[in-house]
């Protein structure tokens, strides 16, 4: 007897909808598993959450017990997900690899037979076409409330506004230190001197201290933001006088026109971060960046997001044991490096030589790649013509099931053999006696360069620094 996991899903929207409710979908799904004689061994239900990503508990409690069922069982195709690509990688990834069916019951679909294989991609589709069409209306909706002078809504909203009734009303408090920001602004400060004092003499704000608005950027995006004049926006609607406004045009326009000399002066790194390799560096395990950590005493340490978990925007897993750098160590042995590569003799055309038998391999790498990804397209036009004569009644359907079966097989094979290889694409070659000449002219200045200096040069050099416990790899930007 096989055993059944059946998975419920219900968004906030779809609970009073006739047959989408948990017990609607419940009664359905067992009376289905009652007619083909199937074991119910255990009823997954995630009630209040979206299908458009697997951020969801019973979806992730269903992929950790698949090894203990034989197939899941659905209401509808939707249920499982209205993203193709999740829906996609439920079914090809987690379920058939260890054969677990998927059944769909409203559409009568079944990936136990190899037409059922090949369609549910097809009306895959069709969820995420629906889920587009979804996300256009809402898109829409706050449009329109755009063009009656209302804030789209929402947990964030601008610092110096309450969010009332669907009006921005001012907050007084916040109000006078965005006014503050604009008055020390055109009076010389810079972002980071602004969030600096705006912290030193006591100043909070709904979201944090200014302290805590890394580097300037909450000041920077308040001198940007002309929602301050009154304006509200949304996509391409502009929409004037929406709400009171809490600086003047001329205040704006004035530091809109110094923020533009600044630039000019200082290009994109007029508000770089003091730190030499902040916004360089990444883990080799996870994937995340590494920011600076202060609470190690009297010293700094360079840590892995995901390590630390201080933002689940910038962590990329739930844990990384990757090591921590304290920041002179790791400062000290990129700029070796760097030092190397300006000053030894012959080190260069070593990193040129290198970099060109990476390159070769790589290449033949991307040949074989492509060979196969042309295979791959050749199996989903065969099986795209099946489904045409299936469609005709030319060919008896059992006979058209046997070939998109070995096909589908094929297709399958042949990309898990692509995942193997699939090289990253090669840079073009570079002009070494460009490149050198412009080591030369850097070697004469690195000696004396400040902080500020060298973290420029740093950033014409090397596109990223990869960490892996005690190995450093630094990619350069000219190979």
């Amino acid at each position: 007897m096989k055993k059944a996991g059946l998975y419920i899903r219900v968004s906030t929207l779809e609970q009073a909808q006739e047959g989408y409710s948990v017990g609607e979908q419940k009664e359905r799904l067992i009376a289905f598993c009652k007619a083909h004689d199937w074991l119910i061994a255990d009823i997954y239900v995630d009630g209040g959450y979206t299908g458009s990503n697997l951020d969801r508990p019973a979806i992730q409690k269903l992929i950790s017990d698949v090894d203990k069922l034989d197939l899941v069982l659905v209401y509808k195709l939707d249920r499982l997900s209205r993203s193709q690509r999740d829906t996609l990688y439920l079914i090809e990834e987690i379920f058939l690899p260890n054969s677990v069916d998927f059944v769909s019951m409203n559409e009568s679909f079944d990936t136990g037979t190899p037409f059922g294989r090949a369609m549910i991609g097809i009306l895959s589709v069709f969820a995420q076409l629906e889920r587009e069409q979804i996300k256009e209306r809402t898109r829409m909706g706050k449009i329109a409330r755009a063009k009656e002078g209302l804030h789209h809504g929402g947990f964030f909203f601008p610092i110096g506004y309450d969010y009332v009734a669907g009006k921005l009303t001012i907050n007084d408090y916040e109000a006078v230190q965005v006014r503050k920001i604009y008055d020390w602004y055109l009076e010389g400060m810079s972002p980071i001197k602004i969030a600096d004092r705006l912290r030193s003499e006591g100043y909070t704000n709904r979201y944090s201290s200014w302290s805590e608005l890394a580097n300037g950027t909450g000041v920077l995006r308040t001198l940007c933001n002309d929602v301050y004049l009154g304006t509200l926006r949304y996509d391409d609607v502009v929409f004037e006088n929406a709400h009171e406004p809490i600086v003047t045009q001329e205040q704006f326009e004035k530091v809109k026109v110094m923020r533009e000399k600044r630039h000019e002066i200082y290009g994109d790194t007029a508000y770089v971060s003091k730190y030499l390799l902040v916004g360089m560096l990444f883990c080799a395990r996870c994937g995340a960046r590494y920011h600076v950590k202060h609470n190690y005493g009297d010293y700094k340490y360079y840590e892995c997001y995901s390590r630390a978990q201080t933002s689940k925007r910038m962590a990329k897993a739930d844990s990384c044991d990757n090591k921590n750098w304290r920041l002179e160590d790791l400062e000290n042995r990129v700029e070796g490096e760097v030092s190397r590569l300006l000053f030894t003799k012959g080190y260069f055309d070593k990193l040129v030589k290198e970099h060109s038998k990476t390159l070769g391999k790589k290449a033949k790498t991307l040949d074989e790649a492509t060979i196969i990804r042309g295979k791959i397209a050749e199996c989903e036009k065969q099986i795209s013509k099946l489904m045409d004569l299936f469609q005709s009644d030319s060919i008896p359907a059992d006979v058209i099931s046997v070939r998109i079966d070995k096909i589908y097989r094929e297709k399958v094979a042949l990309k898990e053999q692509l995942e193997k290889i699939e090289p990253t694409v090669p840079k073009k070659d570079f002009n070494a006696v460009g490149v050198a000449e412009m080591l030369n002219d850097l070697s004469s200045v690195w000696k004396s360069a400040d902080q500020t200096e060298k973290r420029l040069i740093l950033e014409a050099l090397i596109n990223r620094i990869t960490l892996d416990d005690e190995a450093v790899n630094i990619e350069w930007s000219f190979l």
